[in-house]
């Protein structure tokens, strides 16, 4: 019921700054299948509450039960992409406490990653950039409080080895995102730049609209002649446009930073990909709609964007379900080992072809 001693130093040097949207550092990805992600122990300094163990996960537990949490101002998206995720495990924590883990306003991913793993919650962070990037002093939305940030950021990348958390420097292909995201255990948080993503949704959700008035001409056509064929197909995509169809909240914009001036980061999470048009589905915490629509090359080009460094993290809640869950009541807590064993820290310019999707094999660790 302890909690992980990598939260004592990280909260000592993640000092409050005043009031800013989410910095990133930077995650570029680059692979080619299925992911080979480590079954770390789940449990390792995850807190409890009065020493009690984690309760089990729900019945229900799936990629359609993904909760959404939306942030309350204009830098915590982040913090609202690791609230999701771990209401989705059922390890619920509110903002207060989250704050208290992460007690600093301009938020980078290596925090989120630090914020995940003091929960016991596997994430995978991918970066082309390691620690803070200098050239981003030019941008807007970096440069007043990057200075501050920049020593910071930078030990906490230096400790991540130590400290048990796997923090990988290369670039991975949107193919590979969607297919590490394709597992119901799986999910990827990402830095996107606003504009980018914004012109996406929309795009996305306007083909949506177009498609749900085409199903609905389809079905009172179809229910005219007494066959009724599409009626589903229509409730469903009548559903998921009512929900999808939103714009950003007021208050999740930064008011010292245009979005139309040039990069704005903001977090969302990758849940699933949908059959139909190339679209993925994601949980965004800027939103009051529990789902949006993007298609998948608009996106690749949102998290791409200049400012980002391709920042993801991938999420695989496997060890937990395996562990506390009710998929596999016979699984063998023991058999994933140490998770220092499995866990390493790397810093590569190229992958060796062959070596399989976001493997470590043939890679070089460091720490």
């Amino acid at each position: 019921g302890g909690v992980n001693p990598t939260w004592h130093l990280w909260r000592r040097m993640s000092s409050p700054t005043q009031q800013r949207p989410n910095r990133s550092s930077s995650a570029r990805c680059h692979a080619a299948a299925d992911l080979d992600l480590p079954q770390a122990a789940a449990d390792d300094g995850a807190p409890t509450t009065k020493g009690k163990a984690s309760p089990l996960l729900p019945r229900d537990f799936s990629k359609s039960t993904y909760p959404h949490v939306r942030q309350r101002y204009d830098w915590d998206c982040g913090l609202a992409c690791c609230q999701m995720c771990l209401k989705w495990v059922n390890r619920t924590q509110t903002f207060s406490a989250i704050t208290k883990r992460c007690r600093t306003q301009s938020t980078w991913s290596i925090d989120l990653a630090y914020l995940l793993h003091g929960y016991g919650i596997t994430a995978r962070y991918y970066t082309i950039t390691w620690g803070a990037n200098e050239s981003y002093k030019s941008i807007d939305y970096y440069k007043e409080n990057l200075d501050n940030d920049s020593s910071r950021v930078n030990e906490l990348f230096q400790m991540a080895a130590s400290r048990g958390l796997h923090v990988e420097m290369r670039s991975v292909t949107m193919d590979e995102i969607i297919a590490t995201a394709s597992k119901e255990t799986c999910v990827v948080i990402m830095l996107v730049d606003t504009q980018r993503f914004e012109t996406g949704c929309a795009e996305a959700g306007e083909r949506a609209k177009k498609r749900q008035q085409s199903s609905t001409t389809r079905g009172e056509a179809a229910r005219v002649k007494g066959k009724g064929k599409n009626a589903g197909y229509e409730e469903e995509e009548e559903d998921r446009g009512d929900c999808l169809h939103t714009e950003r909240m007021p208050h999740s914009l930064p008011s010292n930073v245009s979005v139309d001036s040039g990069f704005v980061g903001h977090y969302v999470v990758l849940v699933r990909a949908l059959e139909e048009d190339n679209l993925v589905e994601v949980c965004d915490p800027g939103v009051v709609a529990d789902r949006r629509i993007i298609d998948r090359v608009s996106l690749d080009q949102a998290r791409k964007a200049h400012g980002t460094d391709e920042d993801i993290l991938v999420i695989d809640v496997a060890s937990i379900v395996n562990k506390r869950g009710w998929e596999e009541e016979d699984a063998d807590d023991g058999s994933s080992g140490s998770s220092q064993a499995n866990v390493k820290q790397v810093k590569s310019e190229s992958v060796r072809p062959g070596a399989g999707p976001w493997s470590l094999r043939g890679l070089r660790g460091r720490g």
